[in-house]
């Protein structure tokens, strides 16, 4: 599994990641799991183990439900499964954030990834017919969690010359595209997207497809 990758000077659920990651850490090590089965966990542990005020706490743990942190055992209850998200993030590494001038050299790398993309790819059925840049990279932030870019594509146009071997399924050739950008770096999540519309607002388009 991925070592999931939490950002310093960035909160979650309210929580310096550093004291997320020991908070999870601490829970996880004082409910171990029993034949095989992921470990059970009170909302009183909960709050003691990731120090938290008793007052917010309940509103935390519900946004830990939310997020897949916890599953909670019936729709009022007050203990709770811990879940493998919520062991990935009590084993998580913590990393700067992306400052807005790396952002911006990333994008325009990933405008010439796409365009070299749509040149060379010719065994995906489909290519890219635009992307887009939005989410925190829309704010007045400096520094960086996270770049989301949305694409939108387009069934690839036919080869020339048949093609020797097999072609991508949909699936197949969008995960691939996925792939292609979210390598490049940790910051980089991948959306796809019917329509440039359908992108969550603001945002700005950084590469069209010709024709």
């Amino acid at each position: 599994m991925k070592t999931m990758t939490l950002v310093a000077k960035h909160l979650y659920f309210g929580l310096d990641p550093l004291r997320l990651r020991d908070g999870a850490e601490r829970v996880l090590a004082r409910v171990p799991g029993e034949g095989g089965r992921l470990p059970k966990v009170g909302l009183d542990a909960l709050a003691e183990g990731l120090e938290l005020d008793p007052r917010a706490g309940r509103a935390i743990v519900d946004k830990m439900v939310a997020d897949g942190m916890l599953e909670p055992l019936a729709p009022d209850a007050t203990e709770y499964v811990l879940t493998d998200r919520f062991r990935a993030i009590a084993q998580a590494r913590i990393v700067e954030p992306l400052p807005r001038g790396d952002a911006q050299q990333l994008l325009t790398h990933c405008a010439e990834i796409a365009a070299r993309f749509n040149r060379s790819a010719t065994r995906n059925k489909y290519e890219i017919a635009a992307m887009a840049v939005y989410g925190a990279y829309m704010s007045r932030l400096t520094d960086l969690a996270e770049l989301t870019i949305g694409i939108t594509g387009r069934r690839r146009p036919p080869a020339l010359r048949a093609l020797i071997g097999r072609a991508t399924a949909q699936t197949e050739g969008t995960a691939a595209i996925r792939a292609m950008f979210e390598r490049r770096s940790s910051f980089l999540q991948v959306a796809f997207f019917k329509r440039i519309a359908d992108m969550p607002r603001p945002f700005n388009v950084i590469f069209r497809a010709e024709g």
